[in-house]
């Protein structure tokens, strides 16, 4: 029997592995890709020339970056959904009222993804240089407060599916990489309203998250206030009155909305 569906594209699919092999490079040379890539330089060199052509790369001697070809196709995909431009306000609006840095993010492919991503009084230069909190960044969903606070609003099956394709993996010694302790904590943020990430993402960061649900139940996103653990304190009280703000912000956004 043969197999008639589709299959991915061999040369794509390198093209693709290039973009963001020098994306997470923050630059890098055809030498440096090739190595990293385990390709053969012509081959690298061939994909580098036709991605600098269509201007989705571009080169500074001998070191490629991601050119500015991807910000209208970012842009359009990040503002196409309609609730992004309430929920950037809200985003802002946490991130003054706490003084904490708040972001809104939504899932895709079982991936969640961060929409808008603000910093508030307090934080600015509490984070490190290599923070992964800004717009556009891509993360697991069972290690961060808003990927938690999502999958606890799904179904149990895409939840299984998700978990599935991506796994659990590692990130700090606290990050939950076992199904069953996974499914025990949705089930706690499910009866309590947020989820909370305790340095399961970065060391010394923390964040409280509650996810936005359509009136059908849908999942459609989830906001988080967090910032560095000497600053976020883990009492029940003021946890209570992050998730309350949330939940305020929350019901608003979503009585606007529907």
């Amino acid at each position: 029997m043969t197999d008639d569906g589709p299959r991915p594209v061999k040369t794509t699919k390198a093209s693709i592995a290039l973009v963001r092999a020098v994306h997470d490079s923050d630059g890098a040379t055809l030498s440096e890709l090739a190595d990293r890539l385990e390709m053969a330089k012509s081959t690298v060199h061939n994909h580098l020339h036709t991605l600098v052509d269509e201007g989705f790369l571009v080169r500074d001697g001998d070191t490629y970056h991601i050119g500015l070809q991807f910000l209208p196709f970012s842009e359009h995909a990040r503002t196409r959904n309609p609730l992004y431009a309430p929920a950037r306000r809200r985003v802002y609006a946490l991130a003054e009222q706490t003084g904490n840095e708040a972001d809104f993010i939504v899932e895709e492919n079982g991936r969640a993804y961060s929409l808008e991503y603000a910093i508030g009084e307090s934080s600015r230069g509490g984070l490190p240089e290599s923070s992964p909190f800004r717009a556009g960044n891509r993360f697991h969903m069972h290690n961060c407060a808003s990927g938690k606070a999502m999958l606890a609003s799904m179904p149990e099956s895409r939840v299984r599916e998700i978990v599935d394709r991506w796994g659990l993996p590692g990130t700090t010694e606290h990050t939950i990489t076992a199904e069953s302790a996974l499914f025990d904590e949705l089930e706690t943020i499910r009866d309590r309203g947020y989820a909370t990430n305790d340095e399961e993402l970065i060391d010394g960061y923390r964040s409280i998250g509650a996810s936005v649900t359509s009136p059908d139940g849908d999942v459609i996103g989830a906001f988080s206030i967090g910032g560095p653990t000497y600053r976020m304190a883990v009492d029940e009280a003021t946890t209570e009155e992050i998730a309350q703000l949330l939940s305020e912000e929350i019901d608003a956004l979503e009585a606007g909305l529907f």
